[in-house]
């Protein structure tokens, strides 16, 4: 307990002495699609000339979560803001190196182009390498079991002499009973995004990736000999794309083709206190598009902003629902869809998903996720007239999944609950802070990031 609080202490420090250079920096427009309407700007904010040609911004990432260890990297922005008059900028290149101590790396290459040509259309275009090197899986559906016992072990020095058993634990049956390596070199991300009419929009889209999965770790990485969670699944015939006969790393190659329909009426992306988020999105995949493997996909995600007796208390949902059908490959099990959805987030569980419970815990062609947060500030100040806003929140996240749409899982869905902290900066730079406990599975987990969930 104590070393988390130090670590916690020591990232707080950090990010909030860098305030500055992430509010420049913008990150949020860059990395996910914002709304058409421009950000508020604060009453207290003094005129300033619009900045003009071109700059470079740069600025260190640092977050903390039980599931990847702390995460540290950073990133340049170099932008071109045109005559002024373009929102929020001409055109903008991102390069971001991070990295996390639980052997995660999200790098990527990113250029943003608002007004592309002069014209209304939004693009967007994501080059990344995603690397995990312990990437979790249970098993498919809501009725897939987690025994903690499988893989604990507190006795290291034991595991370096023989990984297949652990003094005093019987059950034990390998460190890396529940994880495997997964690299996407590269993940290709295209999209464009224009408003219709009023708060509707539409967005168009390429997804393209390479991925290899290894199913086994060596002697150095304390990899048991017997079969882990994935093999055993894999040579039971239950994972498109994954035999389980052979250690060779086995290689999944998609493209997939989207296209979305948005609602958007929050007033302000960041920190909303009211109004919606709507999107629904479809996807296909086949030899066409560049595929080795051929299904479909349909999200719906739902989200509400509204607030209860005064501003200061926001009541916020969100409802998530995937689909997939077809030849649906192993790697893409857990993932969902949308265009502020980012490679790498996971499934359900875990920091963007749902606090508490453990990363990827819930997989399958069939995923549902609700989460709902309370939002209290209670706290308004302003330091050298800089605004900043501290609040409370209290939230519930659920989820469950089925092996395809047959529905043939048992099992009840998943729960947690917690509480957190926001810090705000001029309702646009939010650090997050949560703690979440499931009770189902015993298991909990601490949460450093930036902005709100959702």
């Amino acid at each position: 307990m104590y070393p988390t609080r130090t670590t916690w202490a020591v990232v707080l420090t950090a990010a909030l002495a860098t305030t500055p250079a992430w509010a420049e920096e913008a990150p949020k427009e860059a990395l996910e699609a914002p709304s058409s309407a421009p950000a508020p700007v604060p009453a207290s904010a003094p005129a300033q000339a619009p900045r003009t040609g071109w700059g470079v911004q740069g600025l260190p990432l640092v977050n903390f979560n039980s599931d990847e260890g702390f995460g540290y990297g950073a990133r340049l922005m170099v932008v071109d803001s045109g005559d002024g008059t373009q929102r929020p900028y001409r055109l903008a290149f991102v390069a971001q190196f991070f990295q996390t101590t639980a052997g995660l790396g999200m790098h990527r290459l990113i250029v943003d182009a608002p007004g592309l040509l002069s014209s209304p259309w939004r693009l967007g275009v994501d080059v990344s390498l995603l690397n995990d090197r312990f990437s979790p899986y249970y098993g498919q559906g809501g009725s897939a079991a987690y025994e903690p016992a499988f893989s604990a072990c507190e006795d290291r020095g034991a595991l370096e002499s023989d990984p297949n058993a652990c003094p005093g634990n019987p059950n034990f049956r390998g460190l890396r009973y529940y994880t495997f390596e997964q690299r996407s070199l590269p993940s290709v991300m295209l999209n464009v995004r224009r408003p219709l009419s009023g708060p509707w929009q539409v967005a168009l889209g390429y997804r393209f990736r390479l991925t290899t999965v290894h199913m086994r770790y060596s002697a150095k990485d304390l990899g048991q000999s017997r079969d882990s969670r994935l093999v055993e699944d894999a040579r039971a015939g239950l994972l498109t794309g994954l035999s389980g006969d052979s250690d060779a790393p086995a290689s999944f190659r998609t493209a997939e083709v989207t296209a979305g329909l948005l609602l958007d009426t929050r007033d302000n992306e960041p920190a909303p206190i009211r109004g919606m988020f709507h999107e629904l999105a479809l996807r296909g995949a086949a030899g066409v598009t560049g595929s080795a493997f051929s299904y479909w996909g349909a999200t719906a995600n739902l989200r509400f902003y509204h607030p209860v007796v005064d501003d200061r208390l926001v009541a916020a949902l969100r409802l998530f629902v995937d689909v997939m059908g077809g030849d649906v490959p192993f790697v893409l099990l857990s993932s969902f869809s949308g265009v502020e959805w980012r490679e790498g987030w996971g499934g359900i569980g875990g920091v963007y998903t749902a606090r508490g419970i453990l990363k990827n815990r819930l997989q399958g062609q069939v995923k549902a996720l609700a989460n709902g947060e309370l939002r209290w500030k209670f706290l308004s100040v302003a330091p050298w007239n800089q605004g900043l806003d501290f609040t409370l929140v209290a939230f519930l996240d659920a989820g469950q999944s089925w092996t395809d749409l047959r529905f043939l899982d048992s099992g009840l869905p998943r729960y947690a609950g917690g509480g957190g902290l926001r810090i705000a900066w001029e309702d646009n730079f939010i650090l997050r802070l949560d703690y979440g406990v499931s009770p189902r599975d015993g298991t909990s987990g601490f949460y450093l990031d930036f902005n709100h969930l959702f």
